[in-house]
């Protein structure tokens, strides 16, 4: 796999972070008060324009429930296979889901 330069990383990270907000149906408002920042930085952490430290990814990520991890990785296939199944469930059957998907990739790289 080619390594991505950073703002490509940059741009990507900012997309999941888009996504997830998108999926937990939080506002851009709503986000960034849980994760302590202005709207405006998020909006430019989710279109890629700005990077952010490691404190505020943990910020976006303990909001959006979901580990640093998920939010840096870069890879699309378990992020694409979790939005085709989150289609057919609703709130926190969503978030149920999620979990239950985040733990099988995790038990599956462990082996």
């Amino acid at each position: 796999m080619k390594k991505k330069n950073h703002i490509e990383f940059r741009t990507e990270c900012g997309k999941r972070i888009l996504q997830m907000r998108t999926r937990r149906e939080y506002s851009r408002g709503e986000l960034a008060v849980l994760a302590g920042i202005s709207s405006k930085f998020l909006y430019e952490i989710e279109m890629g324009k700005k990077g952010c430290s490691s404190y505020v990814m943990f910020c976006l990520a303990d909001a959006l429930g979901v580990s640093v991890d998920y939010l840096l990785d870069t890879g699309t296939e378990d992020f694409e296979v979790t939005e085709d199944l989150c289609r057919h469930f609703h709130g926190s059957q969503k978030d149920s889901l999620d979990l239950i998907i985040r733990q099988m990739y995790e038990m599956i790289q462990s082996v």
